[in-house]
């Protein structure tokens, strides 16, 4: 008896994970422009998963990070969540957390005054979102870049 409630039990998280698998995944691109210190630092698309966050860096002296996240509003509007850090030589620092509502195609900006790099200008769109079978994705290797 212990061993059927086991397999029943297994059976039902089986059922339970195949049925999320194949749930539809809100896939996001949104493009951003920030400069800060007179220089623009990135001008990129970012491809952005449901419930997850996309991130573009670079190391060293005079770096960044903007990391990017959407939630989708009842509304039909977008909350894109950011954070933008900077590297002055010593390490990456947190300037700013910083979210704007948006409609689809329509850029939205955001501008703020930080002691460290002075002013910090964000431009985003969202330029697509689509609806894709989460059980397209198939799980890959990352390979740092050398």
């Amino acid at each position: 008896m212990k061993n059927n409630l086991m397999c029943s039990a297994i059976s039902v998280v089986c059922l339970l994970l195949l049925s999320v698998v194949s749930q539809a995944l809100s896939v996001y691109q949104v493009n951003a422009v920030m400069s800060y210190g007179g220089q623009l630092k990135t001008d990129a698309a970012f491809v952005i998963l449901e419930n997850d966050t996309s991130r573009y860096e670079e190391h060293g002296k005079g770096g960044y990070s903007l990391v990017l996240s959407v939630q989708e509003n009842a509304a039909g509007s977008y909350t894109v969540s950011t954070q933008v850090y900077a590297d002055q030589g010593d390490g990456q620092e947190l300037l700013a957390t910083p979210s704007v509502t948006l409609e689809k195609q329509q850029p939205a900006s955001v501008t703020f005054d930080s002691d460290l790099v002075g002013r910090v200008e964000l431009e985003l769109t969202l330029v697509e979102h689509a609806e894709v079978d989460a059980a397209e994705f198939q799980e890959c290797k990352y390979v740092e870049c050398e």
